[in-house]
């Protein structure tokens, strides 16, 4: 059985995938996106071609992309969909997760909880709407990743220089409650129906958990009501493998963020008590052997 892996170079976490995806499949192959090309032939499905191998004639595709890459990543994920290949998302799933307020669109409508959320163009009616909401809040850039892109005002004073900089760049403005919390969050990888949670603690005075910003992660045993919540997230959002954000208040869990491509490193491993890259290759390897066999396995 063949399995590959695409990446986005600066999430260069796939060594870890590919050392564990050798002890399932025959042949492993690593794929810098900026190494992928599409061929489209009459009549015939397209290609999705590294150098002069066809993706799409592996058993397994496993993306790890940024959100930076998202218009050729949307294509990419369709086309590998419609072959017979196994990918871990559906062909939507990356493009609604890389946009946070459609990713709260879609969990809210499916009754997970989130925190309330406004989406705008205007400066004067995002103020309206701090106002109305009441402060602290939160400012983020749609797109935005790893802890970039997120700011707090604490009154309409900081809220306007904010947002008038984010028209100035042409961001739309998207505004959530600040839950308020110690500088943690919680980390929940989701592969299937199986979750491991860990938490992730700030910096001193630092109100961002990110790993990427300093953080550090902590184990934390997640109760099973948030697991599930964590799970069911994973299923609306079209993910068998993803990280589900949660920030707890004294009230409950709020999820902030479903992430396609969680970190999977040593130490992530070493929060939650297992080998998250081993879990994933032994999960992905099962779901190629279920296609083969047409479900039966």
């Amino acid at each position: 059985m063949r399995f590959a892996i695409i990446y986005t170079p600066f999430l260069e976490q796939h060594p870890h995938i590919i050392e564990r995806a050798k002890d399932y499949f025959d042949d492993v192959l690593a794929v810098p996106i900026e190494g992928v090309r599409y061929k489209y032939r009459q009549s015939k499905n397209p290609q999705v071609l590294y150098k002069n191998t066809d993706l799409t004639d592996f058993d397994v595709v496993f993306p790890r992309l940024a959100g930076k890459d998202l218009l050729f990543s949307e294509q990419l994920i369709e086309i590998l969909n419609e072959s017979e290949a196994y990918v871990h998302m559906d062909s939507d799933s990356f493009s609604l997760s890389s946009n946070k307020f459609y990713t709260m669109k879609e969990l809210s409508g499916n009754d997970i909880k989130i925190p309330r959320s406004i989406y705008t163009l205007s400066t004067e009616t995002a103020t309206e709407a701090a106002n109305n909401m009441g402060y602290p809040v939160t400012i983020k850039l749609i797109s935005g990743y790893g802890g970039k892109g997120i700011m707090r005002a604490k009154d309409e004073s900081e809220l306007r220089p904010i947002i008038d900089t984010l028209e100035v760049f042409e961001q739309d403005i998207c505004l959530q409650d600040f839950i308020e919390n110690p500088g943690e969050d919680i980390r929940i990888i989701v592969i299937g129906e199986e979750t491991y949670s860990y938490k992730r603690v700030g910096l001193e005075k630092e109100w961002r958990s990110n790993i990427s910003r300093g953080g550090d992660r902590k184990d934390f045993d997640a109760p099973e009501e948030m697991r599930e919540m964590a799970v069911r997230a994973s299923k609306v959002m079209g993910f068998d493998v993803c990280g589900v954000d949660i920030i707890q208040s004294e009230e409950w869990g709020y999820i902030v963020e479903v992430n396609a491509s969680p970190g999977i490193t040593k130490e992530t491993s070493e929060a939650v008590g297992v080998d998250i890259p081993e879990k994933i290759i032994k999960f992905v390897h099962q779901k190629a052997l279920e296609r083969k066999a047409g479900g039966e396995v």
